[in-house]
């Protein structure tokens, strides 16, 4: 859900929060369209989702029914496709390279060339990076909004000190975030690609939940606490008008509010953010002409 999901990722609620909303004239705009559901709600429904590491809800919750069961047949034509002999060595040399018992060792030897090699290079990078986001706070000829804009100039304080006081390119560091990882793929439980292609759509996606919560644990060692950016999260309805609705998120990163608005399009009693729809429609055009 390209222009929603991104920010929802790192944006979501564990379920307990009440939507902020906008004024009478949004009060007035709900009352004339109460057959459709609080946009607010389902924003905060996707944020709980993604807070409680439910992939398979999360996505439905995101994606068109259309766009969900595309994605369910396109896994049920290659779930039928025979298996070969190289597909199974490939797919259990990719497996062995996180379930092995010397896994973590043998990653490490791959990655440590690279972190030597990164470390001289990192401040300037970061510099740039840094400068960069400062330019794009300034410039009113930026693709920024003026309140995006605002909001990032209130994160770059919390920003500048996370990037400047962590050690990205540590190999401690390194070796716990492979660790988590490491675990929650031997926790999945599948050891071959035959074992893979006897579950349903569902069933694997349900096996992906433990690695989208040990994704969030990676990225807690490096500082970033994705579950307590989710929690903090407000919404306010800025518009409804028929069909179309605009709503603005806004989170606690860095110590800071950060904010950034969505138009969201009401499809069969349920809102979806308009670049998924979008999206889909594209790829539905591409398809017949294809």
């Amino acid at each position: 859900m390209k222009g929603i999901v991104l920010p929802l990722l790192i944006a979501g609620l564990l379920g307990v929060a009440t939507p902020v909303l906008a004024g009478p004239q949004v009060e007035n705009a709900r009352r004339a369209s109460v057959a459709a559901p609080d946009p607010a709600v389902q924003v905060l429904e996707v944020a709980r989702l993604l807070r409680s590491n439910d992939l398979a809800g999360l996505i439905q919750a995101t994606l068109p029914p259309s766009a969900y069961e595309k994605l369910r047949a396109d896994y049920e034509v290659q779930r039928k496709q025979p298996t070969t002999d190289a597909q199974r060595a490939k797919f259990a040399e990719e497996f062995a390279r996180f379930n092995a018992p010397d896994a973590i060792d043998k990653l490490m030897a791959e990655i440590e060339p690279k972190l030597v090699e990164a470390r001289p290079k990192l401040p300037a990078a970061l510099m740039m990076g840094l400068g960069a986001a400062q330019m794009a706070v300034l410039s009113e000829e930026s693709d920024l909004t003026a309140d995006q804009r605002a909001s990032l100039q209130q994160a770059l304080p919390g920003l500048q000190q996370w990037l400047t006081t962590t050690d990205f390119l540590s190999s401690d560091s390194a070796r716990r975030a492979l660790t988590v990882l490491a675990e929650a793929v031997r926790g999945s439980g599948i050891e071959s690609i035959d074992e893979l292609k006897q579950m349903s759509f569902e069933q694997v996606l349900a096996k992906a939940d433990p690695v989208l919560a040990a994704g969030k644990k990676a990225m807690q060692v490096y500082g970033l606490d994705v579950n307590a950016i989710v929690d903090s999260i407000r919404v306010e309805v800025l518009s409804i008008e028929g069909s179309n609705a605009r709503v603005r998120t806004t989170v606690t990163v860095f110590n800071a509010p950060v904010s950034s608005e969505h138009d969201l399009v009401l499809l069969d009693g349920r809102w979806y953010g308009r670049h998924v729809l979008e999206h889909d429609a594209d790829e539905d055009e591409d398809s017949a002409q294809g």
